[in-house]
């Protein structure tokens, strides 16, 4: 047999009156219910989302709508011909600002013109 530990809460009795009562028409005890939960809480190492602060529920349903984001701009992305799988360019600093010069030249040498 496995190595067992007891657990002790507190708990409003009217609260655990009225969640007996569902756990109750389910089939599930008191202990049954905790069991579920630390087991839950082990195989996933993550709190269940029942138990979360309704801000924490809220924050995930954000979290969820901004990876719900991403996937339309990467929809749009695909839609204007770039794949998922294109390479990022490196940025090339120089090209950039021997362009910048150029124009910064073109620009003279029309002011020079026009004067």
């Amino acid at each position: 047999m496995a190595d067992m530990t007891q657990l002790n809460t507190r708990i409003d009795a009217e609260v655990k009156r009225r969640g007996d009562a569902v756990f109750a028409r389910a089939g599930l005890t008191s202990s049954q219910v905790i069991r579920g939960v630390w087991q839950s809480a082990a195989d996933t190492q993550q709190v269940p989302a029942c138990i979360l602060p309704h801000e924490d529920a809220a924050r995930q349903q954000k979290l969820e709508a901004i990876a719900g984001g991403a996937g339309i701009a990467t929809k749009m992305m695909v839609e204007m011909g770039f794949t998922p799988d294109d390479e990022p360019k490196p940025f090339d600093y120089k090209s950039y600002r021997d362009q910048m010069y150029d124009e910064m030249i073109e620009e003279m040498e029309e002011r020079r013109v026009r004067s």
